[in-house]
């Protein structure tokens, strides 16, 4: 026994080490070519990037090929360079006229995956985030196939399922990928809660806690709402389940506290969703019938769906386990009740939350509670599911006695034609579709019919003499090769060379040392990923005050003077333009072959400012903002004309992110302005005093100051920040007396030496 002990813990042992090896070969461009999984080509049509442009790069096709570049790499620059610089990660300076950074949420900043940000390089550490997501998505996988019962052959083969799925590993660079590694941890902790063990939810709320962590709430959503399904689909498989009101009060409980343990990022950002102006957030992609031929092959996409591929592409869960399905329904009835029942409600939930997309279509924005998901939310727990079937059809095959054995095989005669005729007649059918087959849609067809091959030899090899180990393990294998082939080509890499490359445009903006200002094209411009503040967002995550002044410059481009930006950006037809009346005071600085013109604007006001006239108003009135007349003031007046003399404002600390302090040298009484957006959470003091902060131009921030020196102290400390440390304090304490009698309890059993519970299967 002491020996077989062994054994069992050196197999286990294998296959952890099995998983954690894995995604070093998904990813082996990242780690072993200098390569950086994010799509960043898009930037290269950009004129700040065009001269490092790859020869016969062509253009992006599909929506989503944006956000790394615009959105999500400038982040994950911002976060790495403040973590280790040691300066604030509340507030972000470098786009627009600043935003709150960690209330944002998808920023990650508080994300476990952003960790590797904190302590290493920026490249190596993007390279280390999505090797953690995979390694943690193929840990949680196999502790939870483990405690669900299944021996550690088919546990490895449920994790390199869900380790290699399209959510994990193809959507490995979104905020999707950071909640969804965890799921499998909350499916167990949600059947401790279904088998009676209420003990068990203060555990469910700190699964729910580390995806909330993950920056995508849509996604949380998505998972939460496929508990729910799961727990009505158990209640149609077994009406005798007792357990369900406990279950249901048990798994609220646990959202509601694992939400209060993430108070910290869900407190400031419902504090943004207040100020936040609607964004366009991801691109979203809808599903059509004709879609579903992707869960045979990605490849079989008519060329009009390939802008939708990344996500049609989450369809495919892998030809494996497309294969076993019919092994599954051959075998059903003589399985376990528990794990048949099981395996059946997380298959029903799979199918209802894929058949949401497809069957609503664009009729999703017209649905309450479900208009903020896309169809790629609804997609991410099937894989996991049919991970889970396949695994049990493959230990059941191995236990069948030989009467069982024979009914499962005549059972196989009528269901392996029709679904695997399914299965190789959709390959037909996209072959059809696409006139002359490309070399993918060889490839697919030919490695379908390998692994078909393949799962044929592996079950008739153990037909006389069962083998879990040798189909599992096979079948573990023929699973990886299958989404490694379909997903690998897919994921977008970047050459460590190629990432935001500081060419000579890029340098003469650096050189600037202020904001950029003036064209419209700089609305697509990220150059905050080459740490370059800007007057526009390219992101789109924007502030309602911020983006109400932006869309009045387009009428008024001169009130961008009143920006901080000294340094304007203008193509020769906004100089014949709009910009033609400030010719005269434009500066040249750099003429590029593109046609644009770096210019310094030598009567552009500067960041930090003294006014002593305004206008002043109840509350903010985009159309009455003029660059011919004095700023909007509001909760305070001034004189609407002034022409005294101006004191100069400087800036001690230009480049810190929480905290600004600005020095006035001998001034009249006035307002201190300063070009920064106003938000709640930035306090001021004068001269050590506390003072009011008031909007200006209904976006900066103003501060009235008296006569004299003055030195003014903005620093951002959010109040949403405070209550939610709190909260989260609270709950974590309510969860600790909890957990009291389980934590003695398991002390007690260490102690004795005692046997921990049985799996949960």
């Amino acid at each position: 026994m002491h020996l077989w002990q062994r054994a069992q813990k050196a197999e286990s042992l294998i296959c952890v080490v099995l998983l954690a090896v894995l995604p070093v070969v998904a990813f082996f461009p990242a780690f072993f070519l200098d390569k950086v999984p994010l799509d960043l080509e898009s930037v290269f049509f950009s004129s700040p990037w065009e001269e490092a442009r790859p020869a016969g790069l062509e253009p992006p096709q599909s929506p989503h090929a944006a956000l790394h570049a615009q959105r999500y790499y400038p982040w994950y620059r911002f976060l790495g360079d403040a973590a280790q610089e040691g300066d604030s990660l509340l507030w972000n300076p470098l786009e627009g006229f600043g935003a709150p950074f960690l209330a944002v949420w998808r920023t990650r900043v508080l994300s476990p995956f952003s960790i590797p940000f904190y302590v290493l390089p920026l490249l190596a550490a993007l390279g280390l985030s999505v090797y953690l997501k995979l390694l943690v998505a193929g840990w949680s996988a196999y502790y939870a196939a483990r405690r669900f019962g299944f021996a550690q052959s088919t546990a490895l083969l449920v994790s390199v399922a869900f380790q290699m799925s399209g959510p994990v590993y193809l959507w490995s660079g979104y905020p999707l990928s950071d909640v969804l590694p965890w799921f499998p941890l909350l499916l167990v902790s949600v059947e401790r809660l279904m088998a009676g063990r209420s003990r068990a939810w203060p555990l469910t709320a700190i699964v729910v806690a580390l995806m909330a962590l993950g920056g995508d709430p849509e996604t949380l959503c998505a998972c939460v709402l496929f508990l729910g399904l799961y727990l009505m689909a158990r209640r149609l498989r077994d009406p005798r389940w007792a357990h369900l009101p406990r279950a249901t009060v048990g798994c609220g409980l646990a959202v509601v506290f694992g939400l209060g343990l993430a108070a910290p990022q869900l407190a400031p950002y419902i504090e943004f969703l207040g100020q936040a102006a609607p964004a366009a957030d991801t691109p979203r992609s809808f599903l059509h019938m004709t879609d579903l031929v992707a869960a045979f092959s990605p490849h079989l996409l008519s060329p009009d769906r390939i802008p939708a591929a990344p996500v049609i592409n989450l369809l495919h869960f892998g030809v494996t386990q497309l294969l076993l399905l019919a092994l599954w329904c051959a075998l059903r009835d003589f399985v376990s009740g528990e794990l048949r029942r099981r395996v059946e409600a997380l298959f029903l939930t799979a199918f209802v939350m894929l058949l949401v997309p497809v069957a609503a279509g664009t009729s999703l924005d017209r649905i309450p509670g479900l208009r903020l998901l896309g169809a790629q939310h609804f997609l991410v727990t099937h894989a996991f599911a049919f991970a889970f079937m396949t695994a049990a059809a493959a230990e059941e095959w191995n236990e069948l006695n030989p009467q069982q054995c024979k009914a499962t095989l005549s059972r196989l005669l009528l269901y392996v034609p029709a679904l695997w005729g399914l299965l190789f007649g959709g390959i037909a059918l996209g072959l059809a579709r696409h006139g002359a087959p490309s070399a993918g849609i060889k490839a697919d067809l030919f490695l379908s019919a390998g692994i078909a091959l393949a799962i044929f030899l592996l079950l008739a090899a153990t037909l006389i003499r069962p083998n879990v180990r040798l189909v599992s393990y096979g079948l573990a294998l023929l699973t990886f090769v299958s989404l490694f082939w379909n997903f690998g080509p897919a994921i977008p890499y970047a050459p460590a060379s190629q990432v935001f490359p500081e060419t000579e445009f890029i340098a003469s903006l650096g050189s600037m040392d202020t904001r950029i200002g003036g064209s419209q094209a700089l609305r697509q411009w990220p150059l905050a990923g080459n740490g370059i503040p800007q007057v526009f967002n390219p992101a789109d995550v924007t502030l309602k005050r911020y983006r109400a002044f932006i869309e009045r410059t387009q009428e008024d481009p001169l009130l961008l003077r009143r920006t901080g930006a000294q340094a304007l950006l203008l193509t020769k037809q906004d100089i014949q333009g709009d910009f033609a009346s400030v010719r005269p005071v434009l500066n040249i600085q750099e003429v590029y072959p593109a046609g644009a013109i770096l210019f310094k604007d030598l009567e552009a006001q500067p960041r930090a400012r003294m006014i002593y006239a305004g206008r002043p108003v109840d509350h903010f009135e985009p159309a009455e903002l003029s660059s011919q007349l004095p700023p909007l003031i509001e909760g305070c007046s001034l004189p609407g004309h002034d022409e005294g003399p101006v004191a100069a404002a400087s800036i001690g600390n230009p480049d810190s992110h929480g905290s600004v302090t600005v020095r006035v040298e001998a001034t009249r009484p006035g307002i201190l302005v300063l070009a920064d957006a106003w938000y709640p959470g930035w306090r001021a003091t004068v001269n050590g005093q506390p003072k009011a902060i008031i909007p200006v131009d209904g976006v900066f921030r103003g501060v009235e100051v008296g006569e004299g020196k003055q030195e003014v102290v903005f620093t951002y400390a959010p109040e949403s920040l405070r209550i939610g440390l709190i909260v989260s304090a609270v709950c974590a304490g309510c969860m600790l007396l909890s957990l009291r009698h389980t934590v003695l309890t398991l002390v007690r059993r260490i102690v004795k030496r005692q046997p921990t519970a049985m799996p949960l299967r």
